[in-house]
C-alpha cells in the first residue's frame, strides 16, 4: 500500500514539504520494486538516491532551522546523523546480502522506511511548523513595512504614485 500525502504533513516551507513528498515518492517506488517478484536494480538505485537525497534535504532543513530560529535544531541534527548512518549501514549491508537473506532483508527494509519516513516527519519535522510559520509572518511583515516606507519615501520626494 502506497504512502499518500496529505497537507497535514507540510511544515510550513515550500522547500522542505517539496522534500518530504519526494521522500514519500521514494519510498512509495522502493516498496513497488518489492512487491510480487524483487526488482534489485531498482531498489539499488531507490537505496542509493534516498541516501544522496536524505543527505541534502536534511541539510536544507537544518539551515532553515538555522533561520527560523529553532530551538531543537542540534537535537534534531543529531536525529538526523543517526538516520543518515542508519541508511548508509543498510545500504552496505544490502550489498553484501545475497539470495533469500537479501530478500529477507528487503521486505523489512520496506517497513523501516515507511515507518522512519512517517516518524521523522509527524513525530519530529511538525514540531517546526510554528517557528516556520511565524517567521514567514516576520517576513512578510517586514516586506510589507519596507513597501509602505518606499511609497511614502517617493510621495515625500515628489514622484507620481505607482
Amino acid at each position: 500500500m502506497s504512502l499518500a500525502w496529505r497537507d497535514a504533513m507540510n511544515v510550513g516551507d515550500p522547500v522542505i514539504d517539496a522534500d518530504h513528498r519526494h521522500l514519500v515518492d521514494m519510498i512509495n517506488v522502493f516498496e513497488a520494486a518489492i512487491s510480487g517478484s524483487i526488482d534489485h536494480k531498482r531498489i539499488a538505485q531507490v537505496l542509493l538516491g534516498l541516501v544522496e537525497y536524505t543527505g541534502e534535504h536534511f541539510k536544507r532543513e537544518e539551515d532553515i532551522q538555522r533561520r527560523v530560529g529553532y530551538p531543537y535544531h542540534d537535537c534534531h541534527c543529531r536525529s538526523h546523523r543517526d538516520v543518515l548512518k542508519q541508511l548508509v549501514e543498510i545500504v552496505q549491508a544490502y550489498t553484501m546480502a545475497t539470495g533469500v537473506k537479501r530478500d529477507e532483508m528487503v521486505r523489512g527494509l520496506g517497513k523501516f522506511l515507511r515507518e522512519w519516513l512517517v516518524d521523522h516527519i509527524i513525530q519530529s519535522d511538525l514540531r517546526m511548523k510554528p517557528y516556520v510559520l511565524k517567521h514567514r509572518e516576520a517576513r512578510a511583515e517586514a516586506e510589507k513595512r519596507k513597501r509602505k516606507a518606499f511609497a511614502l519615501s517617493q510621495q515625500i520626494a515628489g514622484f507620481p504614485p505607482s
